[in-house]
Order: C-alpha cells, then sequence, then structure tokens
C-alpha cells in the first residue's frame, strides 16, 4: 500500500514539475520585458522631466537699426586764435582807444580806411613828427636826383648836337684833303700845303672823337644818377611805411586780453602793446576715446562707399590719410536755468598728433563759425523770447554732440539684456549661448550694438530676463514670466 502510494506521489511530483517550469519561464520573460521596457522608457521620462524643469526666459528679437548713433562729450571753449600787437616804430604814444584796457571790443580797420589814414577804427597812435620830417627829407632829395638828371639829358643832347656838327667837320676836311691829294699828284699844291690839310683832317676827326667820349660819359653819369635817384626812392618808400605804421589799427574783430601800452609812454620796435582775442569765431577743445574715433572713421567710410564722401581737411594724398579728422557737422550747448543755448559747428582737427597719455583720449578742435547761438531751448522747446542770449566764451564748459547718421550699421538690445561685462545671452534652439557685445550708443532705451563686432545676427532672440544661474548650452523654455 504504501508502495502504491509512493509512486502515486512521484508521479504528481513529475507532472506539477512539468506544469510549473514553463510557468516559472515565461514568469521570468515577463519580468524581463517589463524591465526592459521600463529601462527604454527612462531617458524619455528623464527628458520630458528635464524640458519641464528647464528655467523659463523672457526674450527679445534683435533687429538692425539704421537711425545712426550720436557720439557725446564734454568740450571747453578755447578762442579760435589770438594776436599780439607790437610797435613797429619807436615813438611817444599820442593816442590809444579808450586806453586799450582789457575788455574793450575792437573793430576789424578795412583796408581802404587803412591807406587813407583814417581815425574812425584807430587804436594806437605813436608820435609821427620824426617820420613824417623824414619823409619831407627825402622827398627834397628825391627832387634834388630828379632834377640833376634832367640837367645832364640837356647835357648830353647838346653833345649829340656837337657830335653832329664835328662828323660833318670831318667831311668836310676828308673833301679837302682828297683835293689836295689830287693836285699833288699833278705837282700843283706844295707839301706844305699837303701836311696843312692832313693835319686839318686829323684835327676834325680828333674833335670828333673828344665829343663822342665826353657824350660816353655823361651817359654813363645818367645811369649812376638814375640809381641814386632809384636809392632816394627806396628810402622814402621806406619812410612813408613808417610813417603809416605810426597809426595802429585791430587786424581782427575781438576782444582786448592783454594791454601793456599806456597813453604818454614811449614804446621801442618790438615793444608788445595789446593781445586781441578773435571773437568772429570760436573753438572748442574736446576728447574722443578710440571706439568713438573709430566710429567716426567707419561712418566716413561708409559714406563714401555711397558716393556721399565726407570732406577732410589738408587731404593732400594717401599720406595724410587718418592723420585729419572728417568735417562732420556738430551740435554744441551750453545749459542756463533750464534754458539750452545751442550752437552750430564742425569738426575741424586733431589738436596735436596722438593719444593724451593722461586720458588715453585723442584730442581734438571743434570750430564754430558763429559764437551767437543758432538755437535756444526752454524746457525742451525752442524759443525767440530769451533776452541776452550769452555768446561762446573762453572758458565755458560746454556739451558737444557728433550725430552720425544713416550710414552706421547698428543692432538693437533692450537695457536689461546686457550682463556684467557687456555679455548677452542667447537662444538658440533651446539653448543658451554666451556673447560679448560692443556697445555704441545708451542713449535711449534700446543700446544700440555695432554689427559685425561680435557673434550676434539680426533676428536672434537675447534674454531679458534674470539668470540666477546660466551656463553654456544649458536648455532654457522662452516665455512670459510671470
Amino acid at each position: 500500500m504504501s508502495e502504491t502510494k509512493t509512486k502515486t506521489s512521484q508521479s504528481w511530483s513529475k507532472k506539477l514539475k512539468h506544469i510549473l517550469l514553463p510557468i516559472l519561464i515565461l514568469g521570468i520573460g515577463g519580468g524581463s520585458m517589463v524591465v526592459l521596457k521600463a529601462m527604454k522608457q527612462e531617458p524619455e521620462q528623464q527628458e520630458n522631466l528635464a524640458e519641464q524643469t528647464a528655467p523659463l526666459v523672457s526674450t527679445e528679437t534683435i533687429k538692425v537699426s539704421d537711425s545712426g548713433v550720436t557720439i557725446a562729450v564734454d568740450g571747453i571753449v578755447v578762442p579760435s586764435r589770438e594776436v599780439k600787437l607790437a610797435a613797429e616804430v619807436a615813438g611817444k604814444v599820442l593816442y590809444t582807444k579808450d586806453g586799450c584796457k582789457v575788455g574793450n571790443l575792437v573793430q576789424k580797420a578795412t583796408q581802404q580806411e587803412k591807406e587813407a589814414g583814417g581815425d574812425e577804427s584807430l587804436l594806437i597812435q605813436i608820435d609821427p613828427e620824426n617820420y613824417q620830417l623824414e619823409v619831407q627829407r627825402l622827398t627834397q632829395e628825391l627832387g634834388q636826383a630828379q632834377n640833376a638828371i634832367d640837367e645832364l639829358e640837356v647835357e648830353i643832347d647838346n653833345a649829340k648836337s656837337m657830335i653832329d656838327l664835328a662828323h660833318e667837320e670831318v667831311l668836310l676836311q676828308k673833301s679837302q684833303l682828297s683835293r689836295v691829294e689830287k693836285l699833288r699828284t699833278r705837282n700843283v699844291v706844295s707839301d706844305t700845303e699837303y701836311e696843312e690839310a692832313k693835319r686839318g683832317e686829323l684835327a676834325a676827326r680828333n674833335a670828333l672823337q673828344k665829343l663822342t667820349n665826353e657824350a660816353d660819359l655823361l651817359r654813363a653819369r645818367r645811369q649812376r644818377m638814375m640809381l641814386a635817384r632809384d636809392l632816394v626812392k627806396v628810402q622814402l618808400s621806406r619812410a612813408q611805411l613808417d610813417l603809416k605804421r605810426t597809426k595802429i589799427y585791430s587786424p581782427i574783430n575781438g576782444v582786448i586780453v592783454e594791454d601793456t601800452v599806456e597813453k604818454d609812454g614811449y614804446v621801442k620796435v618790438g615793444d608788445p602793446l595789446v593781445m586781441i582775442e578773435d571773437t568772429s569765431s570760436v573753438e572748442v577743445r574736446s576728447n574722443l576715446r578710440m571706439e568713438e574715433l573709430y566710429q567716426l572713421w567707419q561712418h566716413a567710410a561708409q559714406s563714401a562707399q555711397k558716393g556721399k564722401p565726407v570732406p577732410v581737411a589738408g587731404n593732400r594724398g594717401r599720406h595724410d590719410l587718418g592723420y585729419q579728422l572728417p568735417q562732420l557737422p556738430v551740435k554744441v550747448s551750453y545749459e542756463i536755468g533750464g534754458r539750452k543755448f545751442i550752437w552750430d559747428g564742425k569738426l575741424s582737427r586733431y589738436d596735436g598728433i596722438g593719444l593724451d597719455e593722461k586720458t588715453r583720449t585723442v584730442p581734438c578742435r571743434i570750430v564754430v563759425s558763429d559764437p551767437r547761438p543758432t538755437e535756444i531751448l526752454v524746457n525742451g522747446k525752442p524759443t525767440t523770447q530769451v533776452v541776452g542770449a550769452p555768446p561762446l566764451a573762453r572758458g565755458m564748459y560746454v556739451s558737444v554732440e557728433i550725430p552720425l547718421e544713416g550710414n552706421v550699421s547698428l543692432l538693437e538690445i533692450p537695457e536689461t539684456a546686457i550682463r556684467p561685462g557687456n555679455l548677452v545671452w542667447i537662444v538658440r534652439e533651446g539653448k543658451l549661448h554666451e556673447e560679448k557685445i560692443r556697445v555704441v550708443d545708451t542713449s535711449g532705451s534700446q543700446l544700440l550694438v555695432e554689427l559685425g563686432a561680435s557673434g550676434l545676427k539680426p533676428g536672434d532672440r537675447v534674454v531679458t530676463s534674470p539668470l540666477s544661474v546660466a551656463n553654456e548650452g544649458m536648455p532654457v523654455r522662452e516665455g512670459e514670466l510671470k
């Protein structure tokens, strides 16, 4: 019985193995498939999770701006020129206009007034008496020299007449000698008569030669006397010039800024009298950074490419390129009590050559042809009701604006996009990229960046929202921050 039970249990065990083994294999396979499926979906889930956790940033599209840029710098007004007048003749000072004191206005004298010796614009008068006497003396000497030449001309004319008569006498004596020689061949005249005729002919020729020599001597004397007369003329011209120099006129319209002359004082040749500052035009001394100077030349080059070359002062050849500034229009302004006065100027030249060693900037000069303001603004609005508008004067600190319009290609970037170190973050294909830029204008709400100075392109999207952590290639999401 027990043996039968044992066989039966062994039979069930075999059957159970045959049933459970396929089930176990199927279970292991199914588990493996589940594990493999889970392992396959994990990167996608991680990627989706990363996309859902990437920081959200605000962006704006970069646009091209052709409106140009304005270079703004400060400057100080300096005189365009100062003229120092000195005495060209010595003598006592008889007259000075209003004492020739510092601050007095002076007017330029016309050439006609100077030649006529008028007193309307006379500045200083030196005692002319000695120079008048010298002119009179030389005038008399010139008259005497001319009279001597005239007398000599009469003597020369008389000598010519005597020479003509001597020629006739020589001809007569030659004819007489010829007749005597013919008669001598026929023994009609004696040797004594022949010798007398010969002696008469020789005497006539001798008299002619003597008169000819005297005429030559008279002509030489005339040449010497004419040279002496011309020398007196030169001396007379110098005396007349010295007489004119006793009257001193202002060569420019301006203001006296230095005076060293007093009425009734004595001055020597070369003594300084007054220094006059020109008020017909003024200059502004300013300094440009090398980046600003580069913008000027870039503007000039682009204008030349478009057929509108910017004039350059003194450009005589290739060796001058880079040593002269382009002649660009400039706005000079000065504010007093809420009123803004504006003058039109022109960029003129370098103030020397090279960079200032202390500031590392380029000194330059701006010319303002009219010191009177061309425009007046009150609270930002034009007006003509302001009385007593100041002219540009020495020492005024002014603002200078150099507009570069329509030529420089720039990119507009929001101010909020700029990071420390002039860096910006650009979103390309959902990832951050860092770009270093060069800002050329910060006056508006949109910063202007030079096109080509970095890797930025029109159409790029720049990040404008703050980023606590930012790395190159970091994924981000674009959208509006709440």
